[in-house]
């Protein structure tokens, strides 16, 4: 039960992050489009409105590995005999943590070069800060896998199809 409790305050925190940096977008949207209407465009609005979205992205993709509603293909997973998917599930699971793990790994090389840049328009916001998404996004989308890992076992591995059940293959 106390993993249950983690995965459900973690869940809290990303909806929580994620619910900040949309209504943070959506004003800063709604600031761009008044002051450009008014006739006196911001010129850091276009800048600062690609990071909020992206960082949106970045931290949504860790929210949706932890509800399992990233890019899968359960059907054609659940075609395969039992023994089949689980080394399937086994090789899917180390291609997406060697991915994310390299994702990780030279997003924070990144930082490193990137030290002392700041952003175009806006020079008080270093560029270390908003390329910061790619590493801590990465961790968090490893966490949000690794917190999943008996919910797929257990939808994609070992819940079986209609045609097995009846032996109709």
């Amino acid at each position: 039960m106390k993993l249950q409790n983690f995965i459900n305050t973690y869940e809290k925190i990303l909806k929580l992050i994620l619910f900040i940096m949309m209504v943070a977008l959506a004003v800063t949207v709604l600031l761009g489009v008044t002051f450009r209407f008014a006739g006196s465009a911001l010129v850091w609005y276009d800048e600062v409105a690609a990071v909020q979205l992206a960082w949106i992205t970045y931290y949504g993709s860790a929210y949706a590995a932890l509800k399992g509603s990233h890019i899968s293909v359960p059907s054609i997973f659940k075609a395969f005999p039992l023994a089949l998917r689980k080394i399937f599930f086994v090789v899917s699971k180390i291609v997406i943590y060697g991915f994310l793990l390299l994702l990780a790994y030279y997003g924070y090389l990144v930082l490193t070069l990137i030290t002392g840049e700041t952003l175009v328009t806006l020079e008080w916001v270093p560029q270390p800060f908003v390329q910061s998404v790619i590493p801590i996004a990465s961790c968090l989308f490893i966490l949000s896998e690794t917190l999943r890992i008996p919910e797929d076992y257990k939808n994609l591995v070992l819940q079986t199809t209609g045609d097995e059940q009846t032996g109709d293959i």
